[in-house]
């Protein structure tokens, strides 16, 4: 039989409303100790060291939640010069980041967490196949130096001597392409 591992804090099990403010209170930078005292005047009897766990772990998964907006808004922004694997690299961080915060999870149950391992081994394929793309793009790339040197090396030879202004122009030009490509990939 399945046992999921609930959280049985006394914050847990307040009202919703007074659970709510003293989140509010939280980010707000009230002291576990200020939001006890509230919850004693509210006629609820919650001992600091209840609140000191539960603000813990609420401000951790609020700071998480806003860390991950933020990279997603990132992502998100549109950037053309932003090589594809980079934007992977950068999703499959945080797909990683939201699935181990997941498995520290007290309400995760065991077949869950088994998913969430999953798709980590998931995620770890996709990094090294990005890897992959990534070296194959740095051989392209050093290929088409080599190539543009070449071009560069045979357009000197053969039209510099006659013609120097225009093989001047084809070698401007060949290293505008070159750094154009360069910035594509």
């Amino acid at each position: 039989m399945e046992q999921k591992n609930r959280s049985h804090g006394k914050i847990d099990n307040l009202p919703p409303e007074l659970k709510k403010e003293v989140e509010n209170r939280l980010l707000a930078g009230d002291t576990y100790e200020e939001v006890s005292e509230w919850l004693k005047r509210q006629g609820e009897e919650v001992h600091l060291s209840s609140v000191g766990r539960y603000g813990r772990k609420f401000l951790n998964k609020f700071e998480s939640v806003r860390v991950a907006k933020e990279f997603a808004k990132l992502l998100a922004e549109d950037n053309v010069d932003r090589p594809a694997t980079e934007l992977h690299e950068a999703n499959n961080l945080l797909a990683s980041q939201i699935i181990m915060e997941a498995l520290v999870d007290d309400s995760m149950d065991a077949k869950q967490r088994t998913e969430a391992a999953k798709s980590i081994a998931s995620l770890q394929r996709a990094q090294v196949s990005n890897e992959k793309l990534k070296i194959e793009a740095r051989k392209e790339q050093g290929a088409v130096h080599v190539a543009m040197d070449l071009l560069k090396e045979k357009v000197f030879s053969e039209i510099g001597q006659n013609y120097p202004e225009i093989a001047a122009k084809l070698l401007e030009l060949a290293e505008n392409t070159e750094k154009e490509l360069t910035r594509m990939q």
